[in-house]
């Protein structure tokens, strides 16, 4: 049911920019006001902005899980990567 006017927040929520996302909707939602204030806010439009927050939803909610797993996978590395070695005037005072 998108007419248009989600669509520049939703290529701000496909690339990551979270800011302009959030810009983007302040103008949106403050429409939506407006319309309810004048009592011309249908329906189609409510659904309108409904699908794009259960869209926005999903798709911050999968960007997180790449995050977490490359997160993951750093620590995974970083476990298993090669340790700095210990110097060995500092094993002679150790023994």
């Amino acid at each position: 049911m998108d007419t248009g006017r989600t669509d520049d927040m939703r290529r701000a929520v496909a690339s990551g920019d979270w800011h302009a996302v959030l810009c983007l909707w302040d103008v949106y939602a403050s429409g939506i006001l407006e319309e309810i204030g004048r009592g011309t806010c249908t329906r189609a439009r409510m659904s309108e902005a409904r699908e794009f927050l259960d869209w926005a939803k999903r798709v911050a909610l999968c960007a997180r899980a790449q995050a977490q797993q490359r997160l993951i996978t750093i620590h995974a590395a970083r476990q298993y990567g090669s340790q700095p070695s210990r110097p060995l005037s500092s094993l002679r005072k150790s023994m």
